[in-house]
């Protein structure tokens, strides 16, 4: 959770001091952030974690069950869903000349080692591509759905 809580310096100051090259999840879904990382690391490439909305929320909903920011009601659903379409598509409308330093990637349809690596230019590796709990997510939101009816 320590992702979440922004650093004194902020982000980006924070992102330059680091050794690291690439960097994942939270914080990098927050408003603009991608822009701005974009304009200060030209031709930096961007991957795009996409997925249906139904399953984002029944994902959200059991990784933060046990967090004030889980989803509580239809409203809180409505809202994260709403929160990740506008995202994606500031992502989309922000790279539209730019597609190649972006990504779309959709785990849970099946994207693994080929996209990705032929994106980064990098070699495939010789294991499975790792996902976990895969089943749990695709084609299972009739009861995330009943919970909320």
């Amino acid at each position: 959770m320590h992702a979440h809580i922004e650093p004194s310096t902020g982000w980006i100051e924070y992102i330059k001091k680091t050794p690291f090259d690439a960097f994942s999840d939270a914080p990098m879904y927050k408003p603009g952030l991608f822009k701005e990382l974009d304009r200060i690391f030209p031709n930096s490439k961007f991957i795009f974690t996409v997925r249906d909305p139904i399953s984002l929320a029944k994902s959200w909903d059991n990784y933060f069950s046990h967090v004030s920011w889980g989803i509580n009601s239809p409203k809180d659903r409505k809202k994260l869903i709403e929160m990740y379409e506008k995202h994606k598509n500031d992502v989309y409308s922000y790279f539209k000349n730019k597609s190649h330093q972006v990504l779309t990637f959709n785990i849970v349809e099946g994207d693994s080692w080929y996209k990705l690596c032929s994106f980064l230019e990098k070699p495939i590796p010789k294991i499975p591509f790792p996902h976990k709990r895969k089943a749990r997510y695709k084609n299972k939101h009739k009861s995330f759905l009943l919970k909320f009816i």
